[in-house]
């Protein structure tokens, strides 16, 4: 689907409400866009976040270390 937004004299813009429903985001959340070209990507940081976390997921089932190891780690670090 296509929306058209107009920019108002403060540079401001009014996202229509089912794009913000399709993006699944409402107050509060924050957009990130991506300028290429005359073109732009809005994504939700949100959506950002949780690509990052699948990709931290993927990395560590990968690892031969195990969580336990890990938060064993990151405890006895925070001691030091």
């Amino acid at each position: 689907m296509t929306y058209t937004i107009d920019i108002r004299q403060r540079r401001q813009a009014t996202i229509p409400s089912a794009v913000l429903v399709q993006l699944g985001v409402g107050v509060g959340d924050s957009l990130e866009i991506e300028v290429s070209g005359k073109k732009a990507v809005v994504t939700p940081k949100k959506q950002i976040a949780l690509e990052a976390l699948a990709e931290i997921q993927k990395a560590f089932q990968k690892s031969p270390i195990s969580e336990k190891e890990m938060l064993d780690s990151i405890d006895k670090s925070r001691q030091d």
